[in-house]
């Protein structure tokens, strides 16, 4: 007798790094923000006016020390071959001269604005940027008005972990320098 054929219960849709490159590159995504996160696509909320503001003082505060050509704003990283994040912004260890995806080698530092999403920026994301060897992650958590600073990722955690509050000297990573934030 035949018998119908069992269909896992797990009908998600899995993607590689490299398959969604691809599609973001045909286009599947323009109207939405979306990151791949161990193979499976999450949309993320557009950013709002105070994001966008907090994003544009780092920027300017880390131009002030640093070459501009190292810097990026709103930026994909490929963590892993499942892993495709957007970080708010990043001091490149030095100058992009492709247009491309960041990776982690790429990056002296990754920060992320974290208005509305500490928990994830403080958890999934930190575990993430350090599974991949991220150097120096900052939260910059504007309703605490205080930067997370995470340090030195050893076996998919950061080592290092302090806070600096908005007006306190925060050293910038891979140079001698110093911003604050307001």
């Amino acid at each position: 007798m035949n018998q119908l054929a069992r269909l896992s219960s797990d009908t998600r849709a899995r993607f590689t790094a490299l398959e969604f490159l691809h599609m973001v590159e045909s286009g599947a995504f323009e109207s939405m923000k979306v990151e791949l996160i161990d193979g499976e696509l999450e949309r993320m909320n557009p950013p709002m006016g105070s994001h966008a503001r907090a994003q544009s003082d780092v920027l300017i505060e880390l131009a002030s020390v640093v070459s501009k050509d190292r810097l990026c704003g709103e930026i994909g990283i490929i963590l892993n071959d499942s892993t495709v994040v957007a970080c708010d912004a990043a001091l490149l260890r030095q100058p992009l001269v492709e247009n491309r995806f960041l990776t982690p080698y790429d990056v002296q530092l990754v920060v992320e604005i974290a208005q509305t999403t500490q928990s994830r920026d403080m958890g999934l994301k930190r575990m993430l940027y350090a599974q991949a060897g991220v150097p120096t992650y900052w939260v910059i958590d504007g309703v605490r008005r205080v930067v997370h600073v995470y340090a030195d990722p050893v076996e998919g955690d950061y080592c290092s972990v302090h806070t600096v509050r908005f007006g306190e000297a925060l050293a910038v990573p891979g140079s001698d320098a110093a911003i604050t934030l307001d």
